[in-house]
């Protein structure tokens, strides 16, 4: 039986590259700011809420969304018995910045072989295609080695 191709896949890939953008992004987003608000309206003409309005922003909706799914991607990934080698491979792979990295120099980074390293990236790819909305849940068992039969449903 041959591999299914998926036409999302490499946009799902890119994705989980652009994560680290937009964590940053995000992340200034809700900082404080320490600048005084200069305006000729006593108390700036608005209600001060700082921390409130730090709260509620957000990123653009589709940044939002591609910045939610491969969170919540992470978060299942944390939940599953072998996280820390899954969350090597990936950071190794996809998020480091010093020099490129194969999937097999990921696996060499997280100690794990070459096809476990494969799959371990697959199950990634799949969990944030389908907090994308573009892998079914079907699709995720379906995948030929994504099991959570051993694990408590984590989805």
């Amino acid at each position: 039986m041959s591999k299914p191709r998926y036409p999302w896949w490499g946009y799902i890939k890119n994705v989980i590259r652009s994560y680290p953008e937009l964590k940053q992004e995000y992340e200034n987003l809700h900082e404080q700011s320490i600048t005084v608000s200069l305006s000729g309206m006593p108390g700036g003409g608005e209600v001060s809420r700082g921390t409130e309005n730090i709260a509620i922003r957000e990123l653009p909706k589709p940044k939002q969304r591609r910045y939610n799914a491969v969170c919540n991607a992470i978060e299942v990934t944390a939940r599953l018995k072998t996280s820390t080698e899954r969350l090597k491979v990936v950071n190794a792979y996809y998020w480091r910045k010093s020099k490129k990295v194969t999937l097999g120099g990921a696996a060499n980074q997280a100690n794990v072989c070459y096809e476990t390293a494969v799959n371990y990236h697959r199950d990634f790819v799949m969990i944030v295609a389908y907090f994308m909305g573009e892998a079914t849940y079907e699709e995720l068992n379906d995948s030929q080695k994504f099991t959570l039969k051993s694990q408590k449903n984590v989805l």
